[in-house]
């Protein structure tokens, strides 16, 4: 199959080999992944879609993820404008995900307020408001499932 849910071709998406280069990885370590979200390239190249590679590059952070990004957008352009747009697409929706709003911002001191010692929890929030001050980016990691999947 050569198209996505988004009707854009593969050829846009970086196979196994060259998501590993831009990852910073070996191959052999990206493909024993159990979470790995592959698409099929025809009988045998397998892809790895934009915003999978850009999670992969926060769990291994081997690398800058703006890095990554502008890998991932440089090599889609070799495909043609469409696989760029769409590759821009997926790493603006990622960044866009990572970001926490003031009601996450909010809960996250709410939760500090709750769980940390007052001086500690003052100067967590005094990072967090002071001008600039942000949360760290989150991470979405492999959970193992049940022995059953």
């Amino acid at each position: 199959m050569e198209s996505t849910d988004r009707g854009v071709s593969l050829r846009g998406y970086p196979n196994l080999s060259e998501a590993a280069r831009i990852l910073g990885v070996s191959t052999a370590t990206l493909s024993r992944r159990k979470d790995l979200a592959r698409e099929h390239r025809g009988e045998r190249d397998q892809v790895l879609r934009a915003v999978e590679v850009m999670r992969l590059a926060a769990i291994y952070r081997n690398r800058d993820l703006n890095d990554v990004a502008q890998n991932l957008i440089d090599l889609a352009e070799r495909a043609g404008e469409d696989a760029r747009r769409a590759v821009e697409g997926e790493v603006e929706d990622f960044f866009e995900e990572r970001e926490l709003g003031s009601e996450e911002i909010a809960g996250f001191l709410e939760t500090a307020r709750r769980v940390l010692p007052q001086d500690l929890y003052a100067q967590v929030a005094a990072t967090i408001t002071a001008e600039g001050g942000n949360i760290p980016a989150l991470i979405g990691g492999w959970v193992p499932g049940s022995e059953a999947d």
